[in-house]
């Protein structure tokens, strides 16, 4: 089974899945949950699905063999239930806990005691900590993945060159 994977340029976020239109939907509703982006209104399913392949083709499938189960587990996919893991997206892209509170239907209560114990099990004490974790997590994932790779692939270019910046 082929695993295909997508990132979310605005924010980083990878999905994983077998399928282009499981890959779609994903991607889709992330989009308009957590950016207010309607990405059916801006690109075709054609254009997704070109992106999905042109993504896999240049950087995913390159890397797969430093992958070896095919996701990559995290703290947070370690430490934290499902819906912590969803508050703490929207705590990174900086919803306050009334839009959240709003968006997942329970109250600012409930989001505010999600939070605490998420700050607990990962030591942090402020949302700009806890945002700084993720952010740090993701680059440390980013820099194994691609501490093997020639320079041509991903979106991050290493090069000698000095007049290449």
């Amino acid at each position: 089974m082929t695993t295909l994977r997508l990132t979310c340029p605005p924010c980083g976020q990878v999905f994983t899945a077998s399928d282009e239109d499981t890959l779609i939907d994903m991607v889709v509703q992330h989009a308009q949950k957590l950016h207010d982006v309607n990405l059916h209104a801006q690109l075709s399913v054609d254009e997704l699905r070109a992106q999905i392949r042109r993504e896999n083709e240049t950087y995913w499938n390159r890397i797969a063999h430093l992958i070896p189960t095919g996701h990559l587990k995290t703290v947070l996919d370690e430490k934290l239930c499902e819906r912590e893991r969803e508050i703490v997206d929207f705590v990174v892209h900086g919803f306050p806990n009334r839009a959240i509170a709003h968006r997942l239907g329970i109250s600012e209560r409930t989001v505010s005691t999600h939070l605490v114990n998420v700050y607990e099990k990962l030591g942090v004490h402020s949302r700009a900590e806890l945002t700084a974790m993720v952010r740090a997590s993701d680059r440390i994932i980013e820099a194994a993945l691609r501490s093997d790779m020639k320079q041509e692939f991903g979106p991050f270019v290493i090069s000698d060159d000095p007049d290449r910046r």
